[in-house]
């Protein structure tokens, strides 16, 4: 009797359902139209990862123009910091956004545009004003101006109470702290403008004041060898904001009259805005500000 497993040498016999052969063997899934398209999604998330980490976590600027572009007017006087000027280009305020030690900051760079101080509201109207905000603060008991302060060569007020000050002589900035310096008298004798304020960074290191609590805070800056604005979006200590100053890698700084201050810029791209509240300084015979005109 022959059994069902025994099979000779010539013989061949076939196993399984005639009417249904094998299934094929199943493609590889890196043969699959699906595996690529999760690489390219995958791909695609990290590029974006590391653009943004290589961007340091910096909002878009506004106004026409990347900061890196940007020219000095220079030479300028030694240790004094020169406009920026754009040949064949509109004075106009470049704005950048970024986040240092969690606090949100706005930059404001002046183009093609001069510094100078000035008493009274300015007029938000006058398109020649591409940049405004409150330098010196005002005194409580007499409504006077804090500190020494000329304007064009005119001696408004004198005082040493903040050792902070910022002298614009000829077309040049100097940020400084001292309780005494020359540039006061030069700019009385060269139709300058002079003005104090608290100091925030020195030689790249923060410097401690006394005030503390928290407000919106400003500041006048030398950052990469440009003058620019620095302004907290959030309110900040005088500690914090100084801090955050020096970390984001600024020279010298003084702080500007914070709070509910009143200021505006024009660009093109944004046009006209304002920030703070115009109402609490109109009665103020002695409010004033740094302003950048159009440079002629």
């Amino acid at each position: 009797m022959k059994h069902f497993d025994d099979i000779n040498d010539d013989e061949i016999r076939i196993i399984g359902n005639e009417n249904h052969p094998a299934t094929p063997p199943r493609r590889p899934f890196w043969r699959r139209w699906w595996f690529w398209v999760i690489c390219a999604v995958v791909w695609l998330f990290l590029a974006l990862v590391i653009y943004f980490v290589a961007k340091g976590g910096s909002r878009p600027h506004h106004g026409g123009y990347d900061t890196e572009d940007l020219e000095l007017a220079g030479p300028a006087e030694t240790d004094a910091v020169a406009p920026t000027l754009v040949k064949s280009a509109p004075a106009t305020v470049v704005e950048r956004d970024t986040v240092v030690n969690d606090v949100p900051l706005r930059l404001r760079t002046p183009v093609n545009a001069l510094p100078e101080l000035i008493v009274g509201i300015p007029d938000s109207t006058d398109e020649h004003l591409v940049l405004v905000l409150q330098a010196a603060d005002i005194r409580a008991d007499n409504h006077g101006i804090v500190g020494a302060f000329v304007r064009k060569g005119e001696l408004l007020s004198r005082g040493v109470a903040k050792r902070g000050f910022c002298a614009i002589i000829g077309r040049s900035m100097q940020l400084g702290m001292a309780e005494s310096t020359p540039l006061f008298e030069e700019a009385i004798n060269k139709e300058g403008y002079f003005f104090r304020q608290y100091p925030l960074v020195e030689s790249g290191r923060m410097v401690e004041n006394k005030p503390k609590g928290k407000a919106l805070r400003h500041a006048l800056c030398e950052l990469d060898g440009r003058v620019v604005t620095v302004s907290s979006l959030d309110k900040e200590s005088f500690h914090d904001f100084a801090q955050a100053l020096e970390d984001l890698g600024v020279e010298s700084a003084l702080a500007l009259t914070g709070g509910d201050a009143y200021g505006f810029l024009r660009n093109e791209e944004i046009g006209f805005q304002s920030w703070g509240d115009i109402r609490l300084w109109k009665n103020a015979p002695n409010v004033n500000f740094i302003v950048w005109r159009v440079a002629e």
